[in-house]
């Protein structure tokens, strides 16, 4: 399992691949928002510290054309980027579209809540699936649930589509490991809390 970090902060996504385990970073629209109005910078001081891939949004809902629109300017600007489409219908006419006209770019289709969403993503030929099980974990205590009924899914019919679960706590990270997630993205702040545990604390302090 891979092990990304979501963050728009160069500092901290350096910090993070100190660690010697990072493989990429995820962002969102919010993150980028806090980073500052400078869209195009913001991405570029991203780029060039990431280790690997870093997943940008494409912005939009019902409408494919501008989510089109804007994954041509993210792949040009860099191949390192996986664009991030919205799971829904124009989301998908969307990630179609675009792996006829651009196969080398790489799409992630994001907020896909259930084994039926999955299963579209899979079926259209998404790179990457970006499963909400970090807000799930908020209104249920099972989040992990998804992921091995898709990794199944995606076993049965030979779909390339890489799992990606968004890890808030130590125990959720180890759970998606065994379940069969290819990537897990945190924010730094739980990251650090992987290489945590009161009985080594205490082994090693006490």
């Amino acid at each position: 399992m891979q092990l990304f970090v979501d963050s728009s902060n160069p500092e901290e996504i350096a910090e993070a691949r100190s660690y010697g385990h990072l493989s990429g970073v995820t962002t969102n629209p919010s993150l980028i928002a806090a980073a500052g109005p400078d869209m195009e910078g913001t991405l570029r001081s991203i780029l060039a510290v990431s280790p690997g891939p870093v997943l940008v949004q494409a912005v939009g809902w019902h409408d494919p054309a501008p989510l089109v629109a804007q994954a041509r300017w993210l792949h040009q600007l860099s191949e390192s980027i996986i664009v991030k489409l919205p799971m829904s219908i124009a989301g998908i006419q969307a990630l179609a579209g675009l792996k006829r006209e651009l196969p080398a770019l790489r799409l992630a289709v994001t907020a896909v809540a259930s084994i039926a969403q999955a299963y579209l993503c899979g079926k259209a030929g998404a790179d990457i699936v970006a499963l909400f099980n970090g807000p799930l974990d908020q209104a249920s205590d099972t989040p992990v649930s998804l992921v091995a009924p898709v990794r199944q899914i995606y076993d049965n019919y030979g779909f390339q589509t890489q799992i990606l679960s968004c890890g808030r706590f130590p125990r959720l990270f180890g759970e998606f490991a065994v379940a069969g997630t290819d990537i897990c993205t945190m924010k730094l702040e739980y990251m650090k809390l992987l290489y945590e545990h009161p009985f080594t604390d205490r082994r090693m302090h006490g």
